[in-house]
């Protein structure tokens, strides 16, 4: 499976699929094929950590630095505001593109994200790529790989690019539905095996 992003999806709302969301025009294809599980580079292939990365949360890049290239994960419980600062990354990050994966997410959260605490000026240079809890485990799964494309996309065309998935738990959850219907036998935390597996292909 493959997307074809254009730069013109900027701004967009779109599903697993490269489908929009937004209630806008039908999005326009790229002319190159970016695959949803393509292979990462090779270890020594791989670029190392580059400059500082402002993010426009005083508190992160004074206590926390980041640089550009480096992968963080958010750990917190449900309702202290992890969304709220995924979207100050959004908004503040020097970043010419932020694509945005919402997994799982109830259907009144993503409209809620998008519109209040993302807001026009955070969403003029994003990608928000939705896959809602009411939709099928494959595609919540897809969703993240669709995200993951799209950032692929724009980092090849030269541009700095912020990836934010909410969330990896999520991701999991979806992976063990797809697992366990297919008779895999639950391991750690009724999880299946391939829940470990995909993790890595993912990160």
């Amino acid at each position: 499976a493959a997307l074809r992003p254009n730069a013109q999806w900027l701004g967009r709302v779109i599903d697993c699929f490269g489908e929009p969301l937004d209630g806008g025009s039908a999005l326009p294809q790229g002319p190159r094929r970016q695959l949803l599980n393509g292979s990462p580079p090779p270890a020594h292939a791989r670029a190392r950590l580059g400059e500082r990365l402002q993010l426009g949360v005083r508190a992160i890049d004074s206590f926390c630095a980041l640089r550009r290239g480096q992968r963080v994960g958010l750990f917190a419980g449900s309702g202290v505001g992890k969304s709220v600062l995924l979207s100050m990354l959004a908004k503040g990050a020097a970043a010419d593109v932020i694509v945005i994966g919402m997994l799982g997410e109830r259907g009144r959260e993503v409209r809620e994200f998008i519109e209040d605490t993302l807001g026009e000026a955070g969403l003029r240079r994003a990608v928000v790529v939705v896959a809602t809890s009411d939709e099928p485990a494959l595609r919540r799964r897809q969703a993240a790989y669709a995200a993951l494309a799209v950032a692929e996309y724009f980092r090849d065309e030269g541009k700095a690019v912020l990836c934010l998935l909410d969330s990896v738990t999520r991701f999991a959850m979806a992976q063990r539905e797809i697992g366990l219907a297919a008779g895999e036998p639950p391991a750690t935390r009724g999880y299946p095996p391939t829940a470990f597996a995909e993790l890595p292909k993912l990160l």
